[in-house]
């Protein structure tokens, strides 16, 4: 009997214990108020023509800085660390009137110069990268050589629920867009004539002859 009271008691004073560690893990979870800033960050596409040839290269760049204006506060933010800012590109190739093909990736080479490649199982529409930090910069600068002619449309995807190393309780959603750039808007009218294309948008357009 007292060797079961003994094994019983045992048992209690375990499922305490967990009990006390589960509640005091909870309880410092619960001091970790969630941050969520919204920050602009810029693209820029050159050379600055409308036109390449095929085995031309047409580069795409990020040199944005780690300390960034909150779009909600007004307030700069050290932004550093992030374990997850990129963007993902995707492509439409105007054949003609309300006529497009978005599985065109596959015909472009990609040189990779600042930035890590996120690997995807549908590569035939999507390239997606992770920005590199540098000396107080996000970095990021791919060229994209076209293998086949024609008008491309090119999308750059906005960068949401960004987090830093070691830092669960902050996150940020980054709006892309180009930046002293001419997107030539007009070659949209190929495929969406009664479109108008204008602002910011992340979307940028050239021809491959």
């Amino acid at each position: 009997m007292k060797m079961s009271c003994l094994k019983t008691h045992k048992i209690l004073f375990l499922l305490v214990l967990s009990f006390i560690s589960i509640n005091f893990q909870c309880n410092k979870n619960l001091n970790c108020r969630e941050t969520v800033y919204s920050f602009e960050s810029g693209i820029k596409a050159y050379p600055d023509q409308d036109s390449i040839n095929i085995g031309d290269t047409l580069w795409l760049e990020v040199n944005q800085t780690v300390n960034l204006k909150d779009l909600q506060t007004n307030e700069t933010v050290n932004y550093s660390n992030a374990s997850n800012f990129g963007t993902a590109l995707s492509f439409a190739q105007l054949m003609s009137v309300d006529s497009t093909n978005d599985k065109v990736a596959s015909k472009f080479r990609y040189v990779l110069i600042y930035g890590n490649e996120i690997q995807r199982e549908d590569k035939i529409k999507y390239r997606e990268y992770n920005f590199y930090e540098l000396n107080g910069y996000y970095r990021f600068k791919l060229g994209l050589i076209p293998n086949e002619k024609g008008i491309f449309k090119l999308f750059i995807s906005n960068s949401n629920n960004v987090l830093r190393t070691n830092d669960n309780c902050t996150k940020a959603n980054f709006q892309i867009d180009f930046i002293d750039t001419d997107q030539h808007f007009y070659l949209n009218k190929v495929s969406f004539p009664d479109v108008n294309l204008s602002g910011k948008n992340g979307v940028y357009l050239f021809k491959v002859k």
